[in-house]
């Protein structure tokens, strides 16, 4: 097997994947809970490619029923908003947090279907946790043409005593810390004007303007 960069559809499916861990007691180790889960998502891939071009709001209800009790999306999205978070508004966070969840939800949901062979595979921690409260899970995607695609996701318990994940690193890549560098760069682009409320209304625009970035670098890079 080999590790390889990630594809972008691979970074959202991993993300989807990993971020599918049903509610469980915090006596569940998070492990447990991802192997647990796991055929969950993948079934639930099975099953979109069979529909989601004719009824995509499905697909997007499915993913979201899977996401919502899992994801602490609250934290994910006040990490990406990074010194921001202060300066806003309740009224402002709480749209933050929507319009972050429901572009992810909708955005990625349809590269979900990309996954069509291989294993997931849940790796024993390496090391104890230095917090009970707090874990690192590392999973590997493997593919039938021997990639390996590495993860991390970092888990908490929070106050309902669940495993929820609060952001991954892929590759290396602290995907947190990237959307937080997007929003950053977002409110210093003079179109925007300083403006949170302009950079929230416009976040999609921001994350398929990245996407399109990644992209063209990609296909730079294999043309190379």
């Amino acid at each position: 097997m080999r590790y390889t960069n990630f594809p972008l559809r691979v970074l959202l499916l991993l993300f989807s994947i990993g971020a599918a861990f049903a509610a469980r007691a915090a006596d569940t180790g998070p492990e447990a809970v991802v192997r647990a889960t796991s055929d969950q998502v993948l079934v639930l891939i099975k099953e979109g490619k069979t529909y989601i071009k004719e009824d995509p709001d499905r697909f997007y209800r499915a993913v979201h029923d899977v996401l919502e009790p899992a994801v602490a999306f609250d934290a994910f999205a006040r990490g990406v908003m990074g010194p921001f978070w202060r300066e806003a508004t309740p009224a402002q966070r709480t749209r933050f947090i929507e319009t972050f969840k429901w572009g992810l939800l909708r955005t990625y949901s349809a590269a979900l279907t990309e996954f069509s062979d291989g294993e997931v595979v849940v790796l024993d921690p390496d090391k104890p946790p230095r917090t009970p409260d707090r874990r690192d899970v590392r999973m590997e995607i493997r593919t039938s043409k021997g990639d390996v695609y590495p993860v991390v996701y970092a888990m908490a318990i929070d106050d309902q005593s669940r495993w929820r994940v609060r952001n991954l690193v892929v590759g290396g890549v602290n995907i947190g810390l990237t959307y937080q560098n997007q929003f950053k760069s977002a409110m210093r682009d003079p179109k925007h004007g300083g403006s949170m409320d302009r950079v929230i209304d416009g976040w999609a625009t921001v994350v398929e303007a990245e996407k399109a970035r990644t992209a063209a670098e990609v296909d730079g890079g294999n043309a190379g």
